[in-house]
């Protein structure tokens, strides 16, 4: 490998070291193709999991003349996270028979990618650093072996028959093939060994802050920060782990915080271990309305079920409904919303207009389906330029416009169209997204930060999200 790749490898572990021990278990996944050199990875996957709790023992295994594929668990320990390691720096990771691999296939050294917070499909919630290793196409590797109908036909016929190879993939628990860009792939992905758990609450004029460590782990190690939120003041601090009460669930510590907080209804709190951050979380007090948008929306969708529903689970006749959640969505956090979709005579111009308290402008389009349906991108790029041309010449040119569009989606399904909003600029807001816009509505208004967050939805050229400077989030 060269100085780079061998830069994010040596990042990555000493990462993990940090909290070396904490692993318990690690699913394994891949799917490869026979070729005359022995079989080769399509996409593989390990995942490292600090507890047992949700990892199904069950395996599988399966193998076609052309294919094969597995997903199994096996143990995390120490030495176990050092040999997925050295055999993803020889680009290659251990079959279900523990005895042998199955290797990428590259023209030289596999390209490495350190995503030290997230991976890539990942926008939010406990820290989740991952290494990317790749080699060749995906495209080269397929039409040297077959091509994908006469594979999918060979899964119609297999003894634990699949209808095409993005089924296949689906059992082991990987992307789908419009979803995992143009590389063959192995990831490493490690859960992170501690998180603030929802359960955490104001109540009266106390907080209740529960944490979750890793069995094994030093609570010394452990710093709980918080920010407590007054209405004319602000408090901060921070305690160590040992501060805390502590129980065990299971194959996981639970810690236990308690303080006064006075008339605040909000906290804010910050999870690190060794000095590294790993997860934040807002705490409430769920008998206070931080936003009065949200209470006045509480009397009519009182636990905001109905609007979930739109949202997540739109009927595909109904794409209007969805615009209209969509709306309702970003008025309750704050924004001045139109929606020009919904009127039959305005339907040429963008679906929903959102301005912020700052005067900055985002232009929306909604898809209950790929992003570019109905060339939607190409619309919402010309709609754009449109309003950003009108702006300027009105003597609005100081405004900020950004292009936004939102699906139900995953950002995994959405792979696809990711390279092309990337190359505009388009700011992509997926299901995973709109959980953590929803997550927010029963906090104090902030639009005009949200408009600033949402740029980092833009993807790369890459088809992957931009991520921040590694030094200022570390």
């Amino acid at each position: 490998m060269n100085s780079p790749q061998e830069k994010d490898f040596f990042n990555f572990e000493n990462l993990l070291r940090l909290w070396a021990g904490a692993y318990q278990r690690a699913v394994v996944s891949y799917v490869g193709l026979k070729t005359p050199q022995g079989p080769r990875l399509l996409f593989g996957r390990v995942f490292l999991e600090p507890t047992r709790a949700g990892v199904s023992d069950t395996a599988f295994k399966f193998e076609t003349d052309h294919l094969v594929a597995a997903r199994f668990a096996t143990n995390a320990t120490l030495a176990d996270v050092d040999s997925f390691l050295t055999f993803a720096r020889n680009g290659e990771m251990q079959c279900i028979d523990g005895s042998t691999t199955i290797a990428l296939q590259s023209d030289g050294d596999p390209s490495t990618y350190l995503a030290p917070i997230y991976h890539p499909f990942v926008t939010e919630g406990p820290r989740l650093p991952s290494l990317l290793v790749r080699g060749t196409s995906r495209h080269n590797l397929l039409v040297n072996v077959a091509d994908s109908r006469h594979l999918d036909w060979e899964l119609k016929s297999a003894e634990t028959p699949f209808d095409n190879l993005d089924e296949l993939l689906g059992q082991c628990g990987l992307p789908a093939l419009n979803q995992m860009g143009d590389s063959t792939t192995l990831e490493i992905v490690a859960r992170a060994p501690t998180m603030i758990s929802g359960a955490s609450t104001i109540k009266g004029r106390r907080v209740v802050i529960e944490c979750h460590l890793a069995a094994g782990l030093d609570v010394e190690k452990l710093r709980l920060g918080y920010k407590i939120l007054h209405k004319d003041s602000v408090d901060r601090g921070s305690v160590s782990g040992s501060k805390l009460k502590w129980r065990q669930k299971g194959d996981i510590n639970v810690g236990t915080w308690r303080m006064p907080v006075g008339d605040a209804s909000l906290l804010q709190a910050f999870l690190s271990y060794a000095g590294v951050a790993h997860h934040q979380w807002w705490v409430a007090d769920p008998q206070k309305r931080l936003n009065p948008r949200h209470a006045i929306h509480q009397v009519f969708d009182d636990d905001m079920e109905s609007l979930r529903k739109m949202l997540f689970k739109p009927e595909t006749d109904k794409s209007q409904m969805f615009e209209s959640a969509v709306s309702t969505l970003l008025s309750l956090l704050g924004f001045s919303v139109t929606n020009y979709g919904r009127a039959p005579k305005l339907q040429e111009g963008p679906d929903i207009i959102v301005v912020a308290p700052s005067g900055h402008v985002v232009v929306v389009e909604c898809t209950i389906g790929l992003l570019d349906r109905n060339d939607k991108l190409a619309k919402l790029v010309q709609r754009s330029k449109l309003i950003r041309d009108k702006l300027d010449h009105a003597g609005y040119g100081f405004l900020q416009l950004q292009s936004m569009i939102v699906s139900p989606l995953s950002r995994e399904e959405v792979t696809a169209n990711l390279e092309t909003a990337g190359k505009h600029d388009i700011a992509v807001v997926c299901k995973e997204d709109i959980e953590g816009m929803l997550n927010q509505v029963s906090l104090p208004l902030n639009a005009d930060k949200l408009f600033q967050d949402a740029k980092r939805l833009i993807p790369n050229q890459m088809g992957q999200l931009r991520f921040p400077e590694r030094g200022r989030d570390q």
